[in-house]
């Protein structure tokens, strides 16, 4: 007899504005995603960051919808916790002329890849998802 694996979605959408002051908001959104969802405290706190810090570059490096906002996506399957933040910017990488200099800015992207297991970034054509995923802890595939 064959199983069937039950493949749990659970989608929240978030329009935020393009503003600083709504990174509060971003991380409370993913926070209490991350806690449904059941990650630890620290997977929590690592995904949480990751939100915040992908939202943050979303405005300030990104270009805001026509209605002068930012996307946040929460995905939850079963095996993952996943956020998507879509701004209409295009995505560009921007090469360093001094590769020994410490930059203090530019380290986003890096920041990210510690917290979360997974990092997308998806160029379209008038727009950028950011794709942020963490793994449910002892699922193996």
């Amino acid at each position: 007899m064959q199983t069937a694996v039950l493949q749990l979605q659970r989608q929240n959408i978030m329009r935020l504005p393009a503003d600083p002051s709504q990174l509060a908001v971003a991380r409370q959104f993913a926070e209490e995603a991350a806690e449904r969802f059941g990650l630890d405290e620290t997977d929590s706190y690592q995904f949480k960051l990751a939100v915040s810090e992908a939202v943050a570059n979303a405005i300030e490096h990104g270009c805001p919808f026509p209605d002068g906002t930012v996307a946040l996506e929460l995905i939850e399957e079963t095996d993952s916790l996943s956020a998507e933040v879509t701004d209409c910017g295009v995505f560009t990488t921007k090469m360093v002329a001094d590769q020994g200099s410490l930059l203090e800015r530019g380290r986003g992207l890096a920041f990210m890849t510690v917290f979360v297991d997974e990092l997308d970034i998806l160029r379209g054509e008038s727009h950028t998802v950011v794709r942020l995923t963490k793994h449910r802890p002892g699922l193996t595939g």
